[in-house]
């Protein structure tokens, strides 16, 4: 590391070749996945090393392409400090990433955490971080990224083939299909909110895709939520959590009669709202509050319960493809026709089919018809 003697502080690695030498053989190869590299696997880590500091340089600009604006602000921010920052604001996920761009390390100051670039690379990156075509990829990348994230935020998970047609509504791909794939996989990587599998995209605490697929495929007649471009934009920022209709109530409930701290109140509040996203239904969020809580009396269950159904039927759902319980009460009502001489039995006015208590319920709810409209 090169070293300000007048300030004894640490400015930065003073070449690539130094920075790839502290890596590991695994950490090499991972590089050079990446930055897909080929025929080289079988080199020996003195060789590899001394072949990727060649090949580096010329491949930043690429690499640069697929960023969005808080990896190149990040990178700005590098070279306004001379080759290094505090990583004390950068997530783990962050700092897990950076070495496989090839040209960012990490390492710690006095102690704390710092991302690096070589000083000898910070003039061309000072160049390429200002270039006009740069920043028009940064700003596409950063819309196809944050709309990506705010729809599978909302729907928990999206067949393969419908990603890109769910984001085209909102902001153009093709015929840039290839960079969306190659920037989306890259934003995976680096934020560690959503992933694929064989079955689609899906948010990270989604814990059965296939689940929320079929789900969402009993309801054929229901479209995915129409969410504005402005809705996903703010879904799609990090550690984003919806706040729905009764979510100041259990709050308050949580903080004035349980003496709960606010940030510790909202944590619960929000372990709430994924438990709905999650399919959980009120019966088990209760038993999940009565882990953390000790209610007093039934009257205090009751003011619980309240607050829990209000959050709940406001929640948007993914098996619901991004609506709530309440925007499709309307639904239930109309698609529902009680016969009053036949208890527990229904006619669908969709299906004019007959529905059993334990047939799941029209209304598309995904719930038993006893355990919804039945009940």
């Amino acid at each position: 590391m090169a070293v300000n003697k007048n300030k004894n502080q640490i400015t930065g690695i003073a070449s690539l070749k130094e920075g790839l030498s502290a890596l590991k053989v695994a950490n090499l190869q991972d590089i050079r996945k990446k930055l897909q590299i080929k025929n080289k696997s079988s080199l020996k880590k003195g060789d590899l090393i001394q072949y990727l500091a060649d090949a580096i340089p010329s491949l930043i600009r690429n690499i640069i392409s697929q960023f969005d604006e808080r990896r190149l602000f990040l990178i700005k921010d590098i070279i306004a400090n001379n080759g290094v920052i505090s990583a004390k604001n950068i997530g783990i996920e962050e700092m897990e990433y950076f070495y496989k761009t090839g040209f960012m390390f990490t390492g710690f100051q006095n102690g704390s955490p710092i991302v690096m670039i070589p000083l000898e690379l910070l003039s061309s990156l000072g160049e390429i971080v200002r270039d006009e075509t740069i920043l028009s990829d940064v700003k596409r990348n950063t819309e196809w990224i944050k709309i990506t994230r705010g729809l599978l935020y909302y729907y928990g998970t999206v067949p393969h083939d419908e990603l890109v047609n769910l984001v085209e509504k909102y902001t153009p791909i093709n015929p840039d299909y290839l960079a969306f794939n190659y920037v989306i996989f890259d934003a995976m990587e680096y934020y560690q909110e959503t992933y694929i599998d064989k079955y689609g995209y899906s948010y990270w605490e989604v814990l059965d895709s296939l689940v929320i697929l079929e789900e969402q495929a009993s309801r054929k007649n229901l479209d995915y939520y129409p969410f504005s471009k402005k809705q996903l934009l703010e879904a799609g920022e990090t550690d984003y959590v919806e706040r729905p209709k009764g979510f100041s109530q259990l709050l308050s409930l949580l903080t004035q009669e349980y003496r709960m701290s606010k940030q510790e109140a909202m944590e619960l509040v929000e372990d709430c709202i994924m438990q709905v996203k999650l399919g959980n239904q009120p019966s088990e969020l209760i038993q999940y509050l009565q882990t953390q809580l000790t209610f007093d009396s039934l009257e205090a269950v009751q003011r619980m319960v309240d607050a829990v159904v209000l959050l709940m039927n406001n929640t948007r759902e993914w098996y619901l493809k991004g609506y709530t319980s309440e925007e499709l009460s309307a639904h239930e009502k109309k698609a529902l026709l009680p016969l009053p001489n036949k208890k527990g039995e229904v006619i669908s006015l969709q299906t004019r089919q007959k529905v059993g208590r334990n047939d799941p319920c029209p209304c598309g709810s995904g719930k038993k018809f006893k355990k919804c409209c039945g009940d």
